[in-house]
């Protein structure tokens, strides 16, 4: 993020007494976030509103209920963040069109209210999946730090879009096929890393559907973040994860699945706390050359791991040909 990225220009405070002038200075308010007694800068706490509206947004775009309720309330805080009369996110069809998902505000502008209005597109590895649109109120400029806050949430609101789709199982068989298949070609290395929850049916039972479910979409979130560009994350059954890593061997591969569960293991989820994760990892042409072969690869090394102990990477034996 920017370092002025959602800093609000402060109101300014006056300080009247006999014989002197308006005063300028910070404004500052009392959060129930801050210790007690405590002063926050006006700025500060508008930039932490937006960070946690944008962050509770991105997790309801990964969910996998895609509850519109809950895609609402998250653009409506969105809204309040951003100080103006409405938000409206836009995202890609079942055809390939852009087409309007979700709103939250007041739209409806009687016939000469012209208002600023800001429209970002919402894009991931080069392609538009959405926009996101602003809408101001009467008179409202929008100062630079503001845009900034603006192209910071459409990048992030952009890359957890992308997220969304690639978290389809089908359409991660069929990256996968693609990807092995360009390996083939050019003599590139390919893994395939599975991460997975810790007892994630007990976690169901525990605190229900609903909690389980969201902090599975807060976790690919998590994982999103901790992978590159060109990496790919799929949502697979229960509480496991797939990552696809192009061009990259077995001893990064492991390195990478490490990362990625011990990430989850420091991240503190809403209403469940910590959790414990395992991983493995297949490599091709090492582990296969299809992708049924590095599927099921990758599937025996997770039970191995689990049947070790879980808390651990696993990575298939390699074959010995006399």
């Amino acid at each position: 993020m920017p370092r002025d990225a959602g800093r609000v220009r402060p109101p300014r405070r006056a300080t009247a007494g006999p014989g002197r002038g308006t005063v300028p200075g910070p404004a500052v308010v009392r959060s129930s976030d801050a210790a007690p007694g405590a002063a926050i800068p006006v700025a500060a706490l508008e930039r932490r509103r937006a960070s946690r509206s944008l962050w509770q947004a991105c997790e309801t775009l990964l969910s996998a209920w895609a509850d519109p309720r809950a895609l609402g309330r998250a653009l409506e805080t969105l809204r309040r963040a951003f100080d103006c009369d409405g938000v409206a996110l836009h995202a890609r069809g079942p055809e390939g069109v852009i087409e309007p998902w979700c709103a939250r505000g007041k739209w409806q502008t009687r016939p000469g209210d012209l208002r600023d209005c800001v429209s970002m597109p919402l894009q991931s590895r080069g392609d538009t999946l959405g926009t996101l649109e602003l809408l101001g109120r009467p008179g409202q400029r929008w100062t630079s730090a503001q845009l900034g806050l603006v192209r910071t949430a459409s990048g992030a609101l952009g890359a957890a879009l992308g997220a969304r789709f690639e978290l389809d199982q089908r359409a991660f068989n069929l990256r996968l096929t693609e990807e092995l298949s360009r390996a083939r070609r050019h003599g590139l290395p390919l893994a395939v890393a599975h991460v997975e929850v810790d007892h994630f049916g007990a976690l169901r039972e525990r605190y229900g559907r609903e909690v389980a479910d969201a902090a599975l979409a807060e976790a690919s979130l998590v994982l999103k973040l901790a992978l590159r560009d060109s990496d790919v994350l799929a949502r697979l059954s229960g509480g496991r994860f797939a990552a696809l890593l192009p061009e990259t061997q077995s001893t990064p591969a492991v390195r990478c699945a490490d990362r990625l569960r011990r990430t989850l293991e420091d991240h503190r989820f809403a209403r469940v706390g910590r959790v414990s994760a395992t991983a493995a990892v297949a490599t091709s042409p090492r582990d296969g050359l299809e992708t049924v072969e590095v599927l099921e690869a990758v599937s025996r090394a997770l039970v191995v791991a689990r049947k070790s102990g879980r808390r651990r990477v696993s990575a298939p034996a390699p074959l010995h040909l006399q």
